[in-house]
Order: C-alpha cells, then sequence, then structure tokens
C-alpha cells in the first residue's frame, strides 16, 4: 500500500503565501513532491488537510475554491496512477513520483509519448525522438488536441486516423512512419502496464514502399569533384563535405560531425556509427585526406571537420544549411533533383553495385545490420540495361 498526504510548508519570509506539497510512503520509502498550489497558514487545516474557504473575500473565495478543485483532481490522478502501478506489482516512491510530476503514466497517450521522447534524447537518440514528435503533432492534429486514454486506443480509430492522413495527402511511406512510431510508444505503455494490448495497428500500413531513387551516376559525382567553387567558401565546403562522405563508404552527417583527432588511428578513421553503435574501420586515401588537411585550422575543439560552430553544436540545424547549400549546387550542375545528405550515401552503394561488388560486401562496408537493409540504398538498374540483357537473351 502506499500512503498519501497532503502537507503544507510556510513560507520563510514573513506575510508570503505557503506551499502546498505531497507525501508519498511506499514500502517505507518516502518521497515528496512540490505542487503548484501556494496559499497562506491561516486558509489551511491541517488536522484535516483541506482548504479553508470561510471567512474570505470573494475574490480570494473563488481563487481558494479553485485550488481545492484542483488538488482533489490532482490527488485523484495521484490514486489512479497508484492503481495503474500496482498491477506491476513492483515500483518504488521515487518512480511514482516521477510518473506524477511528469505525468507520464497517468494512463494518458500524449503524456506517455513525451515521457518516451524525453528518454530518447537522455539516450542520445535524437533522430527517433523527433520521429516520435512528428507522429505526436500528426496524431494530435487528427484528435484536434484532444488526448486519449491508452486502454481506449484501438483498431477502429487508428483505421480512422490512416485514412485522415490519407485525405491531407500524407504520402505512404510517411503514414507508415506515424504509425511505426505510435506503434512503438504503444506497445511501451502495453508493456508498462498501462493497458492490455488490442494490437490497434494490425490493420493500418506499416511497411515501406519503394521510393524514387536517391542514388546519382558515377559521372555526377566525377562532374561534382572537378566543380570549381573556389569563388563560393560555403558552396564548397558543403560539396567537401558531400565528397568526404562518398569516400567514407556513405558515412551519415551526424558521424561525419562527430569525428575527432582521436577517430585517426594509424592511417584509418575508426568511429562508432551513432545510429547502430558498429564500430567502422575505414582506410584515409588520399582524396579523404586533403579534405581533412584542406580544413584542419577551420575546426572547432578536437572535431575532424568544420561543421560545429563555438556557438552551436546542434548538429540538425547543420544538416539544414547543409542540404540547402547541395541544393543550390543541384542548380549550377542542372541536376534533375536536388543532392542532399543521403545521395553520397545511396549513390556510393549503387556505384559499387553497379561495378560488380557483391551486396554482402556493399552492406558491411555501410555498417549495415543486414543485406536487406542495404538493398533499400540501392537504385534499380537503368531500363537500358536491362533492355540490352534481354536482347542478348533473345538472341541466343
Amino acid at each position: 500500500m502506499t500512503s498519501v498526504k497532503i502537507k503544507f510548508r510556510k513560507s520563510t519570509i514573513k506575510n508570503k503565501e505557503g506551499v502546498l506539497y505531497i507525501q508519498l510512503i511506499h514500502n517505507r520509502e518516502v518521497k515528496l513532491v512540490t505542487t503548484r498550489f501556494r496559499l497562506y497558514p491561516y486558509e489551511w487545516d491541517n488536522r484535516l488537510s483541506t482548504v479553508i474557504i470561510k471567512n474570505a473575500n470573494d475574490e480570494r473565495t473563488t481563487y481558494l475554491q479553485n485550488l481545492k478543485n484542483g488538488l482533489d483532481s490532482e490527488v485523484q490522478q495521484l490514486y489512479d496512477l497508484i492503481v495503474i502501478l500496482e498491477k506491476r506489482n513492483e515500483y518504488t516512491a521515487e518512480e511514482l513520483a516521477e510518473y506524477y510530476v511528469t505525468q507520464s503514466h497517468n494512463g494518458y497517450f500524449f503524456p506517455f509519448i513525451r515521457y518516451m521522447v524525453k528518454a530518447l534524447k537522455s539516450d542520445n537518440r535524437t533522430k527517433t525522438a523527433s520521429i516520435y514528435e512528428t507522429a505526436q503533432r500528426s496524431f494530435s492534429r487528427f484528435r484536434y488536441g484532444e488526448d486519449i486514454r491508452i486502454d481506449k486506443i484501438d483498431s477502429t480509430l487508428i483505421q480512422k486516423y490512416e485514412t485522415y492522413l490519407k485525405q491531407i495527402g500524407v504520402s505512404p511511406n510517411s503514414i507508415s512512419c506515424y504509425m511505426r512510431a505510435l506503434r512503438a510508444v504503444y506497445n511501451q505503455a502495453v508493456q508498462k502496464g498501462l493497458a492490455v494490448s488490442k494490437n490497434p495497428f494490425k490493420e493500418v500500413y506499416t511497411g515501406i514502399e519503394k521510393t524514387s531513387k536517391r542514388a546519382v551516376d558515377e559521372s555526377v559525382i566525377i562532374q561534382l569533384s572537378k566543380l570549381d567553387l573556389s569563388e563560393y567558401e560555403h558552396l564548397q565546403l558543403a560539396r567537401d563535405l558531400f565528397m568526404f562522405s562518398f569516400y567514407t563508404r556513405g558515412m551519415s552527417f551526424k558521424d561525419m560531425a562527430d569525428l575527432k583527432q582521436s577517430n585517426l588511428k594509424n592511417g584509418y578513421i575508426v568511429y562508432a556509427r551513432s545510429k547502430t553503435k558498429q564500430t567502422l574501420t575505414i582506410r584515409i586515401e588520399k582524396c579523404i585526406e586533403e579534405i581533412i588537411d584542406r580544413y584542419k585550422d577551420a575546426t572547432v575543439d578536437d572535431y575532424l571537420l568544420p561543421i560545429y560552430t563555438k556557438q552551436n553544436y546542434n548538429y540538425t540545424s547543420h544538416l539544414g544549411t547543409y542540404n540547402k547549400r547541395l541544393k543550390r549546387i543541384s542548380e549550377l550542375l542542372n541536376l534533375g533533383k536536388p543532392l542532399s545528405s543521403y545521395v553520397s550515401r545511396h549513390s556510393w552503394a549503387t556505384i559499387a553495385l553497379r561495378k560488380g561488388f557483391p551486396v554482402q560486401v556493399i552492406s558491411e562496408g555501410m555498417g549495415h545490420e543486414n543485406e536487406k537493409t542495404t538493398r533499400i540504398y540501392l537504385a534499380s538498374v537503368e531500363q537500358s540495361v536491362i533492355d540490352n540483357a534481354n536482347a542478348q537473351i533473345i538472341a541466343l
């Protein structure tokens, strides 16, 4: 059993309102939680643990009544939370206090998503956290901002949400991304005993459709490497970062940003992918060394490339700038589709495949956990190649 008591703490300053706090006792562990409620000592009955409203003027009476209603509501939420946690059999007073303060485990969906996002960010999984936040905003718009209890989420609701997304023109892959993010949060809530699984996502699309390929031909890579951008310092840096990514088997922008001098070891770049934590080793070819040397005096702290600045260590904001500059370079080259941070990675994989390297080698080079992931990156073979192959087979 958990004991819940409301206590009043006087202010140390004369004639100033004191604060109400909650004392939680569970398995002899005591935890104090400060509330947002403030009142004067003569407005609190310590024996009955209740607000004294009589003898107040009209304005103060309204304030105290609202305070009492708010306090009663929060105490009820706290008891509801205790009922939920009791189903788990084991929990601590500190957990109860944290869940109460964040409202992450009060049985409602949106607070729990925010709790998950906070946990992901503390684990440095910022990209996944961003996806969860985007999915929450989308689902909240569908719900007109109204939250919902996790145990009320069912297949009918999620199918209506899918229909809504289709009607407003969201792409199938984006719909799938939202669904997979919400499903992951829902499953975590089920694991924590906040609901019994109804498998609400079973009837909606959560796969990945084949998208237009992001790879460019080898000729574009060569053209890009030879492009004279000496008059455009920022564009030259963007081009060099793109080529560095290509030369390093499609290294992601975040991994490039986080490279430090300590990652250089005996003629190799040794680093752990931020996405999978897998360690990759890349031999420093001459073209890679030239880019490192070109910017060795322009970096901050111990970083290898001039991406972060003393004022900004947030890679996502630098990524946005990087992609804008790549788009400008694409215009200079009259490319049909703009370059982006993903193009170098897709292009390395596709060109490697066309040069006859096995998918297994490409997969290991990119640090993928399996070949299925690698195949997503590989562009389709040109139609002309297929036509020529077919002609040769028919000629037999």
